[in-house]
């Protein structure tokens, strides 16, 4: 095996790295550094199954290795950072962190020995997990305490549940006009997003991910 094939296989300890890296600047109180980490671990995610696939490296290590990776940085990363902006001691907080570090580890799980021929994952891929908590604390400021767990226990029965949702592959299977629509609705929302200030352009585009995915799994029922 030439180094070309570790490359993807780089990329994703890096993911790691920054996962942990993210998790140690939260604990010194250095928000602004552990969201720069929190950024790159989306990053190295995306290049490592870009890399794989160019590169036509692809195999079953690398697979495991990107679960292994992602646990950290979209499982126990996301963890810490509920403790950090809420009462750590609280024991329904606790249970809920706990709730979605388990349902990121079982989706995870799944995705291993899921079918990879199929365009769809089943359930809200852990990354899009994460992407919600981190949106749920900066982007809508202080929420009542209560809030946290209970977003903690949804996202844990999302990434499980029997949702169809589009993997990268899938978009191709989705009507031009479809697409079209909803990326002239993303860049709206972005303009507004700019202009604003508003929190609105992480739910909207989930909203439209799942709108999407849901209308290409209705086609793809109907042609078989």
């Amino acid at each position: 095996m030439n180094f070309r094939h570790h490359i993807p296989n780089i990329c994703t300890l890096l993911n790691a790295f920054s996962g942990m890296a993210a998790i140690f600047f939260l604990s010194q109180g250095g928000i602004d550094k552990a969201l720069i980490f929190w950024g790159a671990c989306y990053v190295f995610d995306g290049l490592d199954g870009l890399l794989a696939r160019y590169l036509k490296a692809e195999s079953d290590l690398g697979k495991q290795l990107d679960s292994l990776a992602d646990a950290i940085s979209f499982g126990a990363l996301p963890t810490y950072f509920l403790f950090t902006i809420c009462e750590a001691g609280d024991p329904l907080l606790s249970l809920g962190c706990i709730m979605y570090l388990l349902g990121v580890i079982l989706r995870l799980a799944r995705f291993n020995v899921a079918e990879s021929k199929t365009i769809f994952f089943q359930g809200l891929s852990s990354p899009l997990a994460a992407l919600v908590v981190g949106w749920v604390g900066i982007g809508l400021g202080p929420l009542p305490l209560v809030c946290y767990p209970l977003l903690a226990g949804l996202l844990a029965f999302l990434m499980n549940a029997p949702l169809p949702l589009l993997k990268t592959k899938g978009f191709q299977h989705v009507p031009k006009p479809f697409l079209i629509l909803a990326g002239f609705v993303f860049v709206l929302a972005m303009g507004l997003q700019v202009l604003f200030e508003t929190s609105l352009l992480i739910p909207l585009g989930l909203l439209l991910y799942l709108l999407l995915s849901l209308t290409a799994f209705h086609r793809s029922k109907d042609k078989s």
